[in-house]
């Protein structure tokens, strides 16, 4: 940060500079000072989203290190649960069988054997105290078993509740899963964003430098343009490709492959590669050679501030010095520099400032 913040002030001092002497680069720079920061704010947006992101991950992990030390805690509850339901219900099967049998043995068709227990008595008071014993022994064996049983249905019903809660919880851990690997991608996409947003920073302060590099040897060597004691009277411009009138991409706010969102202050005119390549005026060549992005460039000076440039050339065929005339071929089209494919790079300036070409032609 402290890198990009030094290399946009000294691009500022030397802009300052050279702006009167060279003003023919003035825009161009000022529109790569304008890139540079806003892509530098890009580049800040984008990490600190990812920042954010790596906060939600963190947290997420946080939640499912805690679910799973509930998982495993409710997992051991319930194997105890199940084990405690088994012994419950192992002890009603006994009891159950206990009763049966005893039922067997002093019951008949679901009444009481009077008769067994009459013929065991020797007294009708030893029948009655008999009677009176099994109806006891009946009624706590009975008590014993429903006793049991209601501890086995709170166990059960024990059980089920850790059940569901281990479910949920499983379900939970699932979600947060399943949310954490959808952050997890959106975090590697706005990483990967933002390397290419870096790049696309790295590549525009380097042309800055380059640029405002040339400024300042322009500037020491008092290069000048003769646009400033001369008048334009040439009318309306040549189109400068004649072979082709496509034009690929306008003046104005685009999306540039290279820069994402910039300014462009040119039109650019799609045509073969070697295609000619013609001053759109009357002037004198004041620069012909490698710019930068800009690849091949060459300007001309049409005199009253007005400066035609020719981005992207293959090769020249004029040179700096050289007077031209309207329609005259001065450069081949190509696709030098930051370019996708053959094409001129048409630019139009005024007194340092670009203007839409189509104003002019």
């Amino acid at each position: 940060m402290k890198k990009r913040s030094s290399i946009i002030i000294s691009i500022m001092l030397i802009f300052c500079l050279c702006i009167c002497t060279s003003g023919v680069y003035a825009k161009s720079l000022t529109e790569l000072q304008d890139e540079i920061e806003q892509k530098q704010e890009e580049l800040e947006k984008g990490e600190q989203k990812e920042k954010n992101l790596s906060k939600q991950v963190n947290s997420l992990e946080g939640d499912i290190y805690a679910l799973n030390e509930q998982i495993k805690v409710s997992e051991k509850q319930l194997k105890k649960l199940k084990k405690d339901l088994k012994k419950a219900q192992a002890k009603v099967d006994k009891q159950n069988e206990d009763l049966s049998l005893r039922l067997r043995a002093m019951y008949k068709n679901g009444s009481v054997g009077f008769l067994d227990v009459l013929m065991n008595s020797n007294s009708f008071s030893e029948f009655l105290t008999n009677m009176d014993l099994v109806e006891k022994i009946y009624a706590s064996d009975k008590d014993v078993l429903e006793e049991l049983q209601d501890s086995h249905d709170k166990i059960e019903k024990k059980k089920n509740k850790v059940e569901k809660l281990t479910k949920e919880l499983k379900s939970s851990k699932q979600t947060a899963e399943s949310n954490m690997r959808t952050i997890e991608a959106e975090k590697q996409k706005i990483a990967a964003d933002n390397e290419k947003t870096a790049a696309m920073l790295d590549d525009l302060e380097g042309e800055a430098e380059a640029e405002a590099a040339r400024l300042a040897a322009a500037a020491q060597s008092g290069q000048t343009s003769s646009s400033s004691s001369s008048s334009y009277g040439g009318g309306a411009f040549a189109w400068p490709v004649p072979s082709s009138h496509n034009i690929s991409s306008g003046y104005g706010w685009r999306i540039c492959p290279f820069h994402g969102r910039e300014f462009h202050g040119a039109i650019d005119i799609a045509a073969s590669g070697g295609a000619p390549i013609v001053a759109s005026a009357d002037g004198e060549v004041i620069s012909a050679g490698w710019n930068g992005g800009f690849g091949n460039s060459i300007q001309v000076d049409h005199g009253g501030g007005l400066v035609t440039m020719y981005n992207h050339c293959s090769s020249f065929n004029a040179s700096v010095g050289q007077k031209v005339s309207k329609g005259e071929t001065i450069a081949f089209v190509g696709t030098t520099g930051s370019s996708t494919g053959n094409h001129l790079d048409f630019r139009v300036f005024q007194d340092g400032t670009t203007k839409d070409p189509n104003s002019y032609l």
